[in-house]
C-alpha cells in the first residue's frame, strides 16, 4: 500500500514537472497610450513565478494556456490577463494599463484668511511680536520733541498745529500703505494658491510657517508683476532661484536677533 502511494506521488510530481516544462516564454510590453511603462510587477498566479518590466516596458515570463497573469503598479490599475492560444501566438503582445484616479474626501472651506494670517497651532501665543524694540533698531527708543506751537481759533480752542498736520499726513500715508499692502496680499495669495503649499514644501524645501515670509521677500524681485504676465515659467524660475537664497536669509536674521 505504501509503495502504491509513493508511486502515485512520484507520478503526480512527474506530471507537474512535465507541465512546467511545456510552458513557453511569453514576451510583451506594458504601455499607456503607446508609451512604455517600466517597473510593472507581473505574477503568474498559477506558478507564483514573476518578473518586472524593464525601462522600455518589456517583459518575459513562462506561461501556458489557462495561466493567469497579474499586472501591478503603484500608479496604474491592477490588471489580469488569462493566457489563451491567441495570446501565446501573438508575437508582440502589448498590455495597456490605465492610470489610477485618486478621489479626495470632501473638504469644507472656512472663512478666507489673509496671507499674513498666523496659525495659532503653529505659532502659539499669537505669534512673534516684531517691532522696532524687539529688533533693537537704533530709533526704537527715540522720543520726538513735541512742538509747543499752538494754533488758536476765535472760539478760544487751541490745537497743536504740527500734530494736526502730522495727523492728516499720517492718516493719508497709512491709508495708502494699507491699500498697497492689501493689494499685495491679494496678489501673493493668488501665487500661493496657484502653486499650492505642497509645491513650496516639497519642491522648494520651504517650511509651511515660512511660505508667507518667502513670498513677501519675493516682492522686491517683482514677483507680482511677473505673475501678472501669465508666463508661469518665469514665475517658477524666480521662485526656484529665490528659494536657494531664502534659507540663508532666515539664518542671518536669527543670528542677528541672537547677537542683539
Amino acid at each position: 500500500m505504501s509503495k502504491a502511494i509513493t508511486f502515485l506521488a512520484f507520478f503526480i510530481s512527474f506530471l507537474s514537472l512535465e507541465a512546467q516544462e511545456k510552458r513557453t516564454n511569453l514576451t510583451g510590453k506594458t504601455v499607456l497610450d503607446s508609451l512604455a511603462i517600466p517597473d510593472v510587477h507581473i505574477i503568474n498566479q498559477n506558478t507564483s513565478s514573476g518578473t518586472i518590466t524593464n525601462t522600455n516596458g518589456f517583459f518575459e515570463i513562462p506561461v501556458q494556456v489557462g495561466d493567469t497573469l497579474f499586472y501591478s503598479h503603484l500608479k496604474y490599475i491592477d490588471k489580469y490577463i488569462v493566457i489563451t492560444d491567441k495570446v501565446i501566438s501573438t508575437k508582440k503582445l502589448n498590455i495597456p494599463l490605465e492610470e489610477k484616479t485618486v478621489v479626495l474626501k470632501e473638504i469644507v472651506l472656512e472663512k478666507q484668511q489673509s496671507i499674513f494670517y498666523q496659525d495659532p497651532e503653529i505659532l502659539p501665543n499669537n505669534g512673534i511680536v516684531i517691532n522696532a524694540k524687539t529688533l533693537n533698531l537704533p530709533y526704537a527708543n527715540i522720543i520726538t520733541k513735541e512742538d509747543k506751537s499752538l494754533l488758536k481759533f476765535s472760539s478760544g480752542a487751541a490745537i497743536n498745529l504740527a500734530s494736526l498736520i502730522n495727523l492728516i499726513n499720517g492718516n493719508a500715508k497709512r491709508e495708502k500703505q494699507l491699500k498697497e499692502m492689501a493689494l499685495e496680499d491679494t496678489e501673493l495669495k493668488k501665487v500661493r494658491d496657484y502653486f499650492t503649499d505642497d509645491f513650496f514644501i516639497t519642491d522648494l524645501k520651504i517650511e509651511k510657517i515660512y511660505i508667507n515670509q518667502f513670498l513677501n521677500d519675493c516682492i522686491d524681485k517683482n514677483i507680482i508683476r511677473v505673475f501678472k504676465r501669465e508666463n508661469k515659467l518665469d514665475v517658477l524660475n524666480l521662485l526656484m532661484r529665490e528659494s536657494k537664497l531664502f534659507p540663508k536669509r532666515i539664518v542671518e536674521e536669527e543670528l542677528y536677533l541672537t547677537n542683539q
